[in-house]
């Protein structure tokens, strides 16, 4: 009996309408959201960095696997356009779909944020960094850490 083929991530988000007009794109939306993904995964958390991240891997295979028949990556302007309009809902769906393709259920993810809350008085009283881990399938958090920003010196 052989597996059921699990799509790839670009497959996957293949699934997510494209708002903008025909005319000039260059990238399937499918193309710039993988490779939005994979930046973000990579520590990417801009749209200058998700482009910086594009043109760092732009080797033939990354290319290849984005489905980018050119040697240009994605600039941040088409990355602004690309997510000015995105059916987010769509979006979230088809990525929580592939994930739950890939045998993480969706009761398991959790969620990451982090805050830096700005200290007061100059640098009397330093600002401090929050990062949480918050369970969808729970609706908790999990665990929250926290901790002094560096003062300047």
């Amino acid at each position: 009996m052989q597996a059921a083929m699990v799509p790839s991530l670009l497959e996957a988000l293949g699934a997510v309408p494209d708002p903008r007009k025909a005319r000039g794109k260059r990238y399937r939306l499918a193309t710039l959201l993988t490779l939005s993904v994979c930046a973000m995964l990579g520590g990417a958390r801009s749209l200058y960095a998700i482009a910086q991240w594009g043109w760092d891997h732009n080797g033939a295979d990354v290319r290849a696997a984005l489905g980018i028949a050119h040697a240009d990556m994605p600039s941040v302007a088409t990355l602004f356009r690309a997510f000015r309009d995105l059916d987010r809902d769509a979006f979230e769906a088809a990525l929580a779909g592939w994930l739950a393709a890939q045998g993480v259920p969706r009761e398991r993810a959790l969620a990451l944020d982090g805050k830096t809350l700005r200290g007061i008085h100059g640098e009397e009283v330093p600002g401090v960094h929050l990062v949480a881990a918050f369970v969808h399938g729970a609706g908790e958090v999990r665990g929250q850490k926290g901790g002094a920003t560096a003062t300047p010196s």
